[in-house]
């Protein structure tokens, strides 16, 4: 099922194929959770034809200030089912695949079936997981971590910068972080668009290149980033 008109508002600035390249894209998404929220519709709604979504939590009171994809009455569901089934509602012609699992740096052949990976987890090693499982399958991957009114993000792609450089000593936040609730969905968002960015070849991607984005001080700054 496609609905008419869908796409109406993007079909120019696509290109004259690219649209038809976002349908035959094969994105994965690990985590479902802030940024999750923010980049999952994002990437739902601009035509993602083939979407697959990777989380093993639940949802809990904690998450509704910042991941909207749930309501207070789902509370204790699957996070990865109640935004598969969401996604099916917003883009009926989609293939959305929800996955209860935790990627780990063994899963390359799921890696391999995709054409870009996005990371919205909140863990290093997450990151770390993604990080050699898209090295081993030579696909790019498009990482972003907050903190409180902050962000960072980056696009990591075979032959370039990747991200243990930027990261070279990562470790685990002993206590969860303060998100203010728009910070992931900015960052999310921002993910997303770069994901169209790499499966369309337009644009300046952040490939070796950092963006930190303050919202509390209203300032974005890049950090160009040169390859060992």
């Amino acid at each position: 099922m496609t609905l008419e008109g869908q796409w109406n508002r993007q079909r120019r600035i696509m290109g004259s194929d690219g649209q038809r390249r976002l349908a035959e894209a094969r994105v994965l998404v690990v985590g479902c959770g802030g940024l999750g929220a923010g980049a999952i519709p994002a990437l739902t709604s601009s035509g993602i034809g083939h979407l697959t979504l990777l989380d093993d939590d639940v949802v809990e009171a904690s998450n509704l200030n910042r991941q909207t994809l749930f309501t207070a009455d789902q509370l204790g569901g699957s996070k990865v089912e109640l935004a598969a089934e969401r996604m099916r509602r917003l883009s009926p012609g989609a293939e959305v695949t929800a996955l209860a699992h935790r990627l780990t740096a063994e899963d390359v052949e799921l890696v391999a079936g995709h054409d870009v990976v996005v990371d919205c987890t909140d863990r290093a090693a997450s990151r770390q997981a993604i990080s050699q499982a898209c090295r081993a399958a030579g696909v790019p991957w498009v990482w972003a971590a907050i903190d409180a009114w902050t962000a960072v993000l980056s696009v990591f792609a075979p032959g370039q910068v990747q991200w243990e450089q930027v990261v070279p000593h990562p470790t685990e936040a002993p206590e969860p972080l303060d998100i203010m609730g728009a910070t992931p969905a900015l960052t999310g968002a921002w993910q997303a668009a770069e994901t169209v960015k790499l499966l369309l070849g337009q644009g300046r991607s952040l490939v070796n290149r950092l963006a930190v984005v303050d919202l509390l001080a209203g300032d974005v700054r890049f950090v160009e980033l040169s390859p060992a």
